[in-house]
């Protein structure tokens, strides 16, 4: 059987099916690429073929790119979605955040677009469980604390809504931010540039479309799990923005530039966003591991192996990768145990996260890894030369975690 990835491309545009047949003409060696003409054609031929990913317009007569998205989502779960599209109406970008995984906007370099399926085909590589593969290519959003949840309804529904205070409620919860992360740096509104700040990424998108996102596409759902004794969601929020913050400082103690800082803040604060979906959406199982943890006495990330057979870390990776997130804090959520995996031995947004990560659970050990703690590789250190960075990074570690730990 071949091993080439099954693209399928719909456009209702002959020319541009055309042009994208004759510029991709160099991917065949890779690709097994059919092409689409209409929504209905498209359909007809994912009921006779299997494929790894589609690439559709939106604005297409009959059966527009969303309806045939979201048909695509429900039949093929396991099928990646990327939208190829120019124009639209904003009611047509809101009915397209659930459906899509990714954005790209025309006209579309087709580098730009190479690279992007590329990654989105190589995702397979890094998670080859196929039904957890099929339930997180489902997602459209990760679930976030009851709490904060009704709390940011409260204030979206009150007269005076305040995008300030959106902001500030948003940033508190790791599922809302990752959600309100992917739609601010995609295609899908235009804004030309890498936003990591929440408040920020909130205030670009406006008032009336988080409004629009919140209530009426429901980009944010509760944790609705079933509740686990070893599985605390506060403190899975409090450990992911301790992460987070330390490995900030971190990469500004070894002198990174912004962007990378930003993407070191981002990548610490989703790190553990496998957890999150594994918790919530495959609660029995997830109790299992967490049980194992403490009768075997093994690391989680051996649980998890032996229960599910994939990591937190890959899971995490994989949802982050289909929705478009950079190689950074790709890279960072898949190797966050096991750096030394990584071919190139340079101090990286992986690094400060790994770090942070270890330092974290030394001062606070969460419930199931008591009996078996983390422990800093330091023959990876020694490899990039930065054994004696060690300290200095312990030193970074903000006051506010110091003074909760107690240390």
């Amino acid at each position: 059987m071949s091993d080439k990835k099954k693209i399928l491309f719909v456009d209702d545009e002959r020319n541009i099916l055309e042009a994208l047949h004759r510029m991709l003409r160099s991917m065949r060696q890779e690709w097994d690429m059919t092409f689409a003409g209409s929504g209905q054609e498209a359909l007809d031929i994912l009921a006779k073929k299997p494929f790894d990913l589609i690439v559709s317009d939106i604005r297409m007569p009959g059966i527009d790119g969303v309806q045939l998205l979201q048909e695509a989502k429900t039949k093929y779960p396991h099928m990646a979605r990327i939208a190829l599209s120019g124009q639209t109406s904003k009611e047509s970008i809101l009915r397209s955040v659930g459906p899509i995984h990714q954005y790209l906007s025309k006209p579309c370099d087709m580098e730009t677009l190479k690279t992007t399926i590329t990654r989105v085909c190589a995702l397979q590589n890094l998670l080859s469980n196929e039904k957890l593969q099929s339930f997180i290519s489902q997602l459209e959003s990760l679930p976030c604390m009851s709490s904060l949840y009704n709390k940011l309804i409260e204030e979206l529904k009150s007269e005076d809504a305040s995008i300030k205070r959106v902001g500030e409620i948003i940033s508190q919860d790791v599922g809302m931010s990752v959600k309100i992360l992917q739609l601010v740096n995609s295609a899908f509104f235009g804004i030309r540039q890498h936003v990591s700040n929440i408040p920020q990424a909130v205030s670009l998108l406006g008032l009336e479309t988080i409004k629009a996102l919140v209530l009426s596409v429901k980009i944010f759902s509760q944790f609705t799990g079933i509740p686990l004794e070893k599985f605390s969601h506060n403190t899975f929020m409090e450990h992911s923005f301790a992460v987070s913050e330390w490995a900030r400082l971190i990469a500004r103690a070894e002198n990174m530039d912004k962007k990378l800082i930003d993407y070191t803040m981002v990548a610490g604060m989703l790190h553990d966003v496998g957890k999150l979906i594994l918790a919530a959406k495959i609660p029995l199982e997830y109790a299992k591991v967490l049980s194992l943890t403490e009768s075997k006495e093994i690391t989680l990330i051996e649980a998890e192996k032996e229960v599910i057979g994939s990591t937190h870390a890959e899971v995490g990776a994989y949802l982050l990768g289909l929705w478009g997130f950079s190689n950074p804090i790709m890279e960072a959520l898949a190797f966050h145990h096991q750096p030394a995996e990584v071919l190139k031995k340079e101090f990286s947004v992986l690094t400060a996260v790994y770090a942070a990560n270890i330092l974290t659970h030394e001062i606070r050990p969460v419930a199931y890894n008591k009996k078996r703690n983390l422990q800093i590789d330091e023959n990876y250190l020694e490899e990039l030369g930065l054994s004696d960075r060690l300290s200095v990074w312990k030193k970074a570690c903000p006051e506010r975690l110091k003074a909760t730990c107690q240390i």
